[in-house]
């Protein structure tokens, strides 16, 4: 698992972890305030932001 947050992570940290990183930002619920990098999950992230759904409701 990678022990730092997908902000803080360098190009030979992506290498090396390519396909967890795929699953934590395969379906993004958090947007990073600071550099709009996405995650399922507000941990992997250094200033997470919920994203809100864009889809409307029927009425």
């Amino acid at each position: 698992m990678i022990k730092k947050t997908l902000c803080k992570l360098d190009k030979h940290d992506m290498e090396e972890n390519m396909d967890t990183i795929m699953k934590l930002v395969a379906k993004p619920h958090y947007l990073c305030g600071k550099c709009a990098r996405v995650a399922t999950k507000k941990k992997y992230l250094c200033k997470p932001v919920k994203i809100k759904s864009s889809e409307k409701k029927e009425e």
